[in-house]
Parts: C-alpha cells; sequence; structure tokens
C-alpha cells in the first residue's frame, strides 16, 4: 500500500535519458542534419524593430504547432486503432511522424530565415539554433513561407505553396 503523502512514497526512478545525456544525443542529431537543398543565406531586409513579436511570427508559431500537435496526437492515438495490424500501423505512425517534423523544420527555417534578414549576428542565430550551420534549416519553402508571412511579392508568376500559405497565416493570425 502506499503512502498518500509524497515524501513517504517509494522514489521511481525514469528509464527515459534525461538531463545532460539527452541534450548531448540531441545534440548530436541537430549535428547530423543534412543541409539544405538550396539553401543560404537570406538578404537582410530589416524591418523597424520594436520590443514587441511581430504578430505574424506569433501565428506561424501557432499554426504550425497545431499542427504538430495534431500529427502527434494521430501517432499515438494510432495505437488503440491499429494495434492488432502491424503492416496498417508502421504505414500510418510514419506518416503522421514525418508530417510533424515536416511542419516543425519549415517553423524552425522559416524563424530563422526570419532573424537572417533582421541582421542577427550569424554566431547568435547559430547558438540558437543549436547548430554549427543554420543554413541546414533555411530551405527554399522556408523562405517563401517567410516571404509570404510579410507580404513580398513572388518573383514566380504562379504563387508558391508555401507563400500562399504564409499570406493566409498572416491574414487569418494562425
Amino acid at each position: 500500500m502506499t503512502s498518500p503523502h509524497p515524501r513517504k512514497r517509494p522514489q521511481r526512478r525514469s528509464e527515459t535519458p534525461c538531463g545532460p545525456r539527452q541534450t548531448t544525443g540531441l545534440q548530436q542529431i541537430r549535428d547530423a542534419l543534412p543541409p539544405a537543398p538550396e539553401c543560404g543565406t537570406v538578404a537582410p531586409a530589416p524591418r523597424p524593430a520594436g520590443e514587441g513579436v511581430p504578430p505574424e511570427l506569433l501565428a506561424l508559431v501557432t499554426y504550425h504547432c497545431r499542427h504538430i500537435n495534431a500529427y502527434l496526437a494521430r501517432a499515438q492515438h494510432l495505437r488503440t486503432l491499429r494495434g492488432d495490424n502491424m503492416k496498417q500501423w508502421q504505414r500510418l505512425v510514419l506518416y503522421a511522424l514525418t508530417d510533424a517534423l515536416a511542419h516543425n523544420h519549415l517553423l524552425v527555417g522559416t524563424l530563422a530565415a526570419h532573424l537572417q534578414r533582421q541582421n542577427l549576428d550569424p554566431e547568435l542565430l547559430r547558438r540558437y539554433l543549436q547548430s554549427p550551420d543554420p543554413n541546414r534549416y533555411i530551405t527554399l519553402e522556408a523562405v517563401q513561407h517567410l516571404d509570404g508571412l510579410t507580404g513580398a511579392v513572388p518573383e514566380e508568376a504562379a504563387e508558391p505553396v508555401w507563400t500562399a500559405v504564409g499570406r493566409r497565416i498572416a491574414h487569418d493570425g494562425g
């Protein structure tokens, strides 16, 4: 019988790595990310900087976090739906997890591109991204997404999909 008092309960130990071991492991994963195709430095276009966070960036984070959380919840929920069929489960769970990863990568790249445009010190950006090469996150899609958020006019005749999504996020507020 366990005691209702926290001090008298036996201490539980987690087998999940945490603290310095997990931090080191996550850094190894970040360091192993390949460079983004067609990546590069974003030309500076600083906007008057105030103390507040631009509303379109808050909307961007809200939008992508909502999608990331939905995909992660779907992956978790598949256990109850497809627990008896391994082939179905592995296919659906990997679809959900890679979709969440794509949203996360696009979100980080778009924020990094914004910071580059604001002339953030490159060393500071590397530190924030915890990466020796911040350009691994700044893909063509991330730059197009940022263009949509900031109202830039695309050079292509047809507006790229992530520019359109960025415009909708900025317009709708997330």
